[in-house]
């Protein structure tokens, strides 16, 4: 009986603990989420800075709070994602979902969040562009854009992407490869040589929006090749 007794007070009881404990921390963090929807912008600032210093724990509950119905939470939360960064293989297709809410200040939150994850985002982004939705394929090309690297990866996709279907998607796209800027030259360079005469005329639209010297430089040699042929 003494040694049943002292199992249960010293083994079990602990353990007991610990699952309280954990509990009273998922339900914090639900807590939280929901204070991210509140009025006081100070509240929801508060309680955005506790659930990233909790780190991947908060994570469950934010991916929850990004379909939430209300506004200000699927706003927070995917700000902060963003601000944990980490796992992206969970956080970052999360945040892809949120560039097509219904709300056009959520999408573009959304989009600057996934350009704050940088570049473990780049993969999950390079696979958006061939997403059946438009908005998630703009969105894409724009945050791919503003991260910028690795350069092998995105030139690519934006390029193979200027022959979107969509005249908003190849905007943002030419937009994209604009911000890259120089090192997006010799890629739009090779564009402007093809054949596709729409991905010509979306490949010197790039190039003059660049509009450096050696752009600009580019322009005119690849008109006088094609005008050679």
């Amino acid at each position: 009986m003494l040694y049943s007794y002292l199992m249960k007070r010293f083994f079990f009881f602990p353990i007991f603990l610990c699952l309280m404990a954990c509990q009273s921390q998922e339900q914090q963090i639900k807590t939280l989420v929901n204070q991210l929807g509140d009025r006081a912008a100070l509240r929801r600032t508060q309680a955005a800075e506790a659930l990233v210093k909790m780190g991947p724990k908060a994570v469950n509950a934010l991916i929850e709070g990004v379909s939430d119905e209300n506004p200000q939470i699927r706003e927070m939360s995917a700000w902060t994602l963003s601000e944990i960064k980490k796992p992206a293989d969970r956080i970052v297709p999360a945040l892809i979902s949120v560039l097509t809410d219904p709300d056009e200040n959520i999408r573009v939150v959304g989009s600057v969040a996934l350009q704050n994850i940088g570049e473990p985002a780049v993969p999950y982004l390079i696979d958006a562009l061939t997403a059946e939705t438009a908005e998630i394929r703009l969105n894409a090309a724009y945050a791919l854009g503003e991260i910028g690297t690795p350069l092998d990866a995105i030139l690519p996709a934006l390029i193979n992407t200027l022959t979107d279907p969509e005249w908003n998607v190849r905007r943002l796209v030419v937009r994209a490869l604009a911000t890259i800027g120089t090192p997006a030259v010799d890629s739009l360079v090779v564009a402007f040589n093809s054949p596709n005469a729409d991905l010509r005329r979306m490949a010197e639209r790039a190039l003059n929006d660049i509009g450096t010297p050696q752009a600009r430089k580019a322009i005119a040699d690849a008109k006088k090749g094609l005008a050679d042929r």
